[in-house]
């Protein structure tokens, strides 16, 4: 869903952890990601 959305710049390809987002999506039903001030994208999980 994230790269199908989102255009990610190449030098940080290697940094996301999609794994775990998924994971931590599993675990909540809310999952939040910080990309900058004040900048804040939020996955429900329904």
């Amino acid at each position: 869903m994230t790269e199908e959305t989102t255009k990610t710049p190449k030098n940080l390809q290697y940094y996301i952890d999609y794994e775990r987002m998924g994971r931590d999506l599993e675990m909540n039903d809310v999952l939040a990601v910080e990309t900058g001030f004040e900048v804040v994208h939020v996955f429900w999980r329904r």
